[in-house]
């Protein structure tokens, strides 16, 4: 058994040096929040829309409006082919010729 001398002697030895060891860990863990903390924050900088991102929704927004806005042709492409083949029989004809000028 250690005599109670040297108790005291002890704790002025070992205390000393578990206070330096807390303070040091005190200080890497206050470092460690600080470094996680930074990192959320540039995660959350980096996740905002940036003024390309604007621009690319503002685009497809407009993209879009059109799509709604536009119709088919109210004429079907064959049925036109055969209205100008009609237009130019027509034209070819005499009778028909002095009212297209």
């Amino acid at each position: 058994m250690i005599p109670a001398t040297f108790a005291p002697m002890i704790l002025k030895l070992v205390f000393p040096k578990l206070e330096k060891k807390m303070d040091e860990l005190k200080l890497d863990i206050i470092e460690h929040i600080f470094k996680v903390g930074k990192i959320k924050e540039s995660i959350e900088y980096r996740e905002q829309p940036n003024d390309a991102d604007n621009r690319i929704d503002k685009l497809e927004a407009q993209i879009k409006m059109l799509a709604e806005e536009s119709h088919p042709p109210v004429i079907d492409l064959d049925e036109w082919k055969d209205v100008k083949d009609t237009i130019k029989k027509l034209k070819n004809k005499k009778g028909f010729k002095s009212l297209a000028k």
